[in-house]
């Protein structure tokens, strides 16, 4: 596998998914690979921890920042009670050894958002696009283990990657399938019409 780009879920109770899918990405990724996972803001010293595994080094912290958007809220841990908004939310890099990205990568990339129309936890295709192009090469095998509505998969078909991607909820499968078979990517995207 050459990159793992994925966006788990956010809530306490899934951080349990996070050391699995740390030890998953170091035991596939090639030598050089990347894994790339969008994480929320409220636990993430317990994300860092959670991917501190053999095989893996920490690359960078991007953020993606949600233009045009209020933000979102993070409701702090321990005995304070004001949130926290938040504008931005992180994009976690790891490498299998010493890789480098194929390009420059900006710290700060600005996204329009999120786009549920295919999964309540869905993003935005122009990031996934970016991330993905930044780390690999026309040719390249992504996965993405936590599919969702399959933005992963439209963002590599604009690009010329190869895509693997797998869920647990069989509808989201379904759906990812369905919008991946049916979807005329070039015409989604207007940056890249000639």
């Amino acid at each position: 596998m050459d990159l793992i780009f994925t966006d788990p879920p956010y809530a306490k109770q899934f951080l349990r998914l996070y050391q699995p899918l740390a030890r998953e990405a170091s035991r596939i990724l090639r030598v050089g690979g990347f894994f790339l996972a969008l994480c929320g803001g409220a636990y993430l010293d317990q994300v860092f921890a959670a991917f501190n595994v053999p095989g893996l080094e920490f690359f960078w912290k991007y953020e993606i920042e949600l233009a045009g958007k209020e933000g979102g809220m993070i409701w702090p841990r321990g005995n304070t009670k004001v949130p926290i908004m938040t504008r931005s939310k992180p994009v976690l890099a790891y490498s299998k050894g010493r890789g480098l990205p194929r390009t420059g990568t900006l710290g700060l990339f600005t996204s329009n958002g999120a786009d549920k129309r295919w999964h309540h936890w869905g993003q935005d295709v122009s990031s996934a696009r970016y991330f993905i192009d930044c780390f690999t090469a026309s040719g390249d095998l992504i996965c993405d283990p936590m599919v969702g509505g399959g933005t992963t998969g439209i963002a590599c078909q604009l690009i010329g990657r190869r895509f693997i991607g797998f869920d647990i909820d069989p509808v989201a499968c379904r759906i990812s399938k369905d919008r991946l078979e049916h979807s005329d990517a070039m015409t989604d995207m207007p940056l890249f019409q000639t």
